[in-house]
């Protein structure tokens, strides 16, 4: 099941490192803002720490830092102002850095939820997965109910390759969330990596029931399809993928492989070429092997009858 290696990013808000600076920007500081002040702790919520959050909310990130060490300066014992300084630093791409600024927070207030789950996020970009699920375990410990770090969690629990432990907090998220589409997906591929093929099948169903438009379910259900040899489905769950998103090249390249199973090689080879055009670096090895001296029709001319 050829689920994308950076799918899972969609589940934590902290891990979007890469967008745009103005959207990480209003996420950090909605976090920063209304968790820290107002959730967490017996921290100060002081002038300087609003002020550092208006300006990070601006992207003005270098007069941000300015009150936020203005804030330390005046109490260095401000676990607030560590936390803005240290989403600055995951903001601009600098995970040791924020990292640094994270492990100071939690120093000073060891229940500090919302900092062992960023710093679980700046860890994992890194390549600590371990340490970062260790730092959800303690956000787990803290705040059982946190259905983004439960989902994290089964997330870093799968790329250790535990997979029946990413089954559990996937399971786990599904009951604080049932309508979740995106657990549900997880789950699919978790449970099918585990060998439960069936399982992910039914997850797959209740993606599609969810979320009717959700392509890669129809992706990867077609792709279920085609190792069960239902053919017929197989490609309608293709083709229905290809609606959702006319540039889906993958998808091309699938359909036109149980196509060609089905002995339908015009269509096939369209789907190949189609795949090419769209520039998959697989598509010329299946025209190559499959369409060789073959004329592929179009479908105008196909179903002109």
């Amino acid at each position: 099941m050829l689920i994308e290696d950076n799918y899972c990013t969609f589940i934590s808000i902290l891990n979007q490192f890469k967008m745009k600076y103005t959207k990480n920007a209003l996420m950090f500081s909605v976090l920063i803002f209304l968790t820290a002040c107002q959730e967490s702790t017996k921290q100060p919520c002081d002038s300087h720490f609003i002020q550092g959050n208006n300006y990070l909310m601006l992207c003005e990130f270098y007069k941000a830092q300015q009150e936020f060490d203005k804030a330390i300066l005046e109490d260095p014992n401000n676990a607030n102002a560590y936390y803005g300084k240290a989403a600055i630093f995951s903001i601009e791409g600098d995970n040791d850095k924020s990292i640094k600024y994270f492990d100071k927070a939690i120093n000073l207030d060891k229940n500090f939820t919302l900092a062992y789950y960023a710093r679980s996020n700046a860890k994992k970009m890194i390549g600590m997965t371990a340490e970062a699920l260790e730092d959800l375990k303690k956000v787990n410990e803290l705040k059982p109910d946190f259905y983004f770090s439960i989902v994290q969690m089964g997330s870093l629990e799968a790329e250790l390759g535990n997979h029946v432990a990413a089954i559990e907090y996937i399971t786990k998220a599904i009951k604080l969330q049932p309508k979740s589409y995106f657990a549900y997906f997880l789950r699919a591929n978790y449970k099918y990596s585990a060998g439960d093929t069936k399982g992910g099948m039914d997850d797959l169903n209740e993606v599609i029931m969810l979320k009717e438009d959700y392509v890669n379910a129809y992706f990867y259900r077609g792709s279920l399809y085609g190792e069960r040899k239902e053919y017929q489905k197989a490609i309608k769950d293709f083709t229905k993928a290809i609606e959702l998103k006319a540039d889906y090249a993958s998808a091309y390249i699938n359909r036109g492989m149980y196509q060609y199973h089905l002995n339908q090689i015009d269509k096939a080879c369209l789907d190949f070429n189609k795949a090419k055009e769209l520039g998959d670096a697989q598509a010329q090895a299946y025209i190559d092997e499959h369409c060789k001296g073959k004329k592929a029709v179009s479908y105008f001319l196909q179903n002109k009858e």
